[in-house]
């Protein structure tokens, strides 16, 4: 399976490269968006309200990506991959700051209050690696920390004393998430029209529903705690 990149089509005079990689994240960004709309109204709840703006700012990073990124690079050019970039690492900052708000009534006050300064570090070291690297890698390391890291562990800790089923949803979705990584780590491409990059965007969108289901199922921790 050799990860191929999709031709280049044309609807008139327009020219898409990579349609259906740009399709898949289209896809991905409808699951976003809608989950930050869908979740309105739950809770004012710190940290459900950070989760949903983890959901609506990778949305807006991946439009980014998609057409700067994939159907439009040729116009735009590599350098202005960087409003995505950025854009995805404020999204993945108000993830891990969600997931402390969210646990917080189930960890030591003086490891929250430890932890906080730690991502606070590590989201300002982020943001100037980005622009010194200039390099994607720096949005996967930030997410591997955000989100597998900080996330995952956290929410399993406040899974165990809760039950709470946002958590459960929100480790299901990481999951989900690095099964995405892993297909574009390993080119599990099937054609030059379905590439690794569109497998993982499948993937990608699946992982997103699973966190919008943890985040419509959110209870209060006084809930919770019963």
């Amino acid at each position: 399976m050799i990860p191929f990149q999709n031709p280049t089509i044309y609807i008139g005079d327009l020219r898409i490269d990579e349609p259906i990689t740009t399709l898949t994240d289209l896809l991905f960004i409808g699951v976003c968006f809608f989950a930050f709309f869908k979740t309105k109204n739950i809770s004012d709840d710190k940290g459900l309200t950070l989760y949903r703006w983890f959901f609506l700012l990778t949305g807006a990073s991946t439009l980014v990506a998609a057409l700067i990124g994939h159907a439009f690079l040729y116009y735009f050019g590599t350098d202005a991959k960087i409003y995505g970039w950025v854009t995805g690492l404020f999204g993945t900052s108000v993830a891990q700051f969600g997931a402390l708000y969210h646990t917080r009534n189930s960890i030591p006050e003086s490891l929250y209050k430890t932890l906080m300064i730690i991502c606070a570090i590590e989201v300002v070291a982020a943001f100037v690696s980005v622009f010194a690297f200039w390099s994607f890698v720096v949005v996967e390391v930030h997410s591997a920390f955000g989100l597998v890291l900080i996330v995952t562990i956290l929410e399993n800790i406040h899974y165990k004393k809760t039950k709470s089923q946002l958590s459960l949803f929100m480790i299901y979705g990481v999951g989900v998430a690095v099964i995405a990584v892993l297909c574009h780590v390993f080119k599990l491409a099937m054609s030059v029209w379905f590439n690794h990059a569109d497998l993982s965007h499948v993937f990608m969108a699946i992982s997103m529903y699973l966190m919008y289901k943890g985040a419509s199922k959110y209870q209060s921790t006084a809930i919770e705690l019963v």
